[in-house]
């Protein structure tokens, strides 16, 4: 098989996969899973600052990002130190979907040991905490999972943020600090539930939210990722529409309605979506990022999809989305620059050994070294004049 056709063919495997689970990996449909999860309730500390030592202007709302999925988990203090509390849903060690197959690149955490089956998926799933504060860009930390056992408190370190006067759009939407008493206790209900993977109750508590409060762009957006869970893609994307309506500056809102258009192919609408997303914030949604690339790859805008697979990697988006390694090494092997091209596969492999299309990438990653290892024929002298 020649090398072209291989690439060929792996850019098909590439081209068809599907998007992630939507609720920060989880597999499961809610009520099919009860008996089979124990929960975990982690308490994670650290602190933030400013990048240039200035007093903090306020309390910095914490946030946890999982696969390009926001959640609030509290504030820090007027000094900037803060304790939140997670409580996920935990499959148990041995069951069947302790190791069961978390995107359409396969499973995303193996089943290299007991102890990585006991972390919450979720958590395995490359998640971080990060500070939001207007007119701020923050950094982040990586949930450390080998240290999670169960209840305890673990340290994340610091989280620094610095002065950002391009990004436009926003994390936290206005609308959810206008939101009624009611409306907010239906929210916090229903995302608690969507966090520990109870879709029905998510689904129940949220649709009341917005059915009290239509303005509730942060409800509107975790209703949309419990109808994406759910396959239900029509009732998403119209709820992610709902949440954009409701402020259109909410750039999760954008996020959400990249990953439907991806899951039903829609490219030239997942390359706009995608891009509107990264121009109201190019920094704290790599997912964005991984969405365009992916959807210009597809449409063969191959310039804009390197850059934007470029910029995510750059933010760390593999962690949570490995084919981002997978279509640069595709896309560096066809620019014949195959030393990185190797590595980038190499990384893919690394983070999802056991994928579906595992033993191809191999394949694939051996053609690649062969030919970054051949040596260049020098070209035929002129004849002499």
């Amino acid at each position: 098989m020649s090398f072209h056709r291989t690439l060929k063919l792996l850019a098909v495997v590439v081209g068809t996969v599907g998007l992630p689970s939507a609720l920060m990996g989880q597999k499961g449909t809610g009520s099919s899973n009860a008996g089979r999860t124990s929960t975990a309730t982690i308490m994670l500390s650290g602190n933030v600052i400013t990048q240039d030592g200035s007093p903090l202007p306020g309390p910095v709302t914490i946030e946890r990002l999982c696969r390009g999925r926001l959640s609030w988990e509290g504030h820090t203090d007027l000094k900037g130190y803060f304790t939140v509390t997670i409580t996920l849903s935990q499959p148990r060690v041995g069951d069947p979907e302790s190791g069961a197959e978390t995107s359409g690149v396969g499973d995303l955490v193996g089943r290299a040991s007991q102890k990585a089956a006991a972390i919450p998926q979720s958590l395995q799933l490359g998640c971080e905490l990060r500070g939001s504060l207007a007119g701020f860009r923050s950094s982040s930390v990586r949930i450390p999972v080998d240290e999670v056992g169960g209840v305890g408190d673990v340290k994340v370190g610091t989280i620094v943020l610095q002065s950002m006067q391009k990004v436009q759009g926003v994390t936290v939407s206005a609308t959810s600090l206008n939101a009624p008493k009611d409306a907010k206790k239906a929210y916090d209900k229903g995302h608690h539930a969507a966090e520990n993977n109870k879709l029905p109750e998510a689904q129940q508590n949220l649709e009341k939210a917005v059915q009290l409060y239509p303005q509730y762009a942060a409800a509107w957006q975790d209703l949309g990722w419990v109808y994406a869970q759910q396959n239900q893609l029509d009732k998403a994307r119209n709820a992610f529409t709902e949440s954009r309506a409701a402020d259109s500056m909410f750039v999760p809102a954008y996020v959400g309605l990249s990953s439907v258009a991806v899951r039903e192919s829609k490219w030239a609408e997942a390359a706009d979506l995608s891009a509107r997303a990264t121009q109201l914030d190019g920094v704290d949604f790599p997912a964005a990022f991984f969405y365009n690339s992916l959807a210009n790859y597809r449409l063969g805008n191959m310039e804009q999809a390197e850059k934007s697979a470029h910029k995510a990697e750059t933010l760390g988006a593999q962690r949570s989305f490995p084919l981002v390694s997978l279509l640069l090494g595709v896309m560096l092997a066809n620019r014949q620059e195959y030393a990185e091209a190797a590595e980038h596969f190499r990384a893919y492999l690394r983070a999802v050994p056991t994928a579906p299309n595992a033993e191809q990438v191999r394949q694939q990653l051996g053609e690649v070294e062969k030919l970054g290892a051949a040596p260049v024929k020098a070209e035929a002298a002129p004849p002499a004049k």
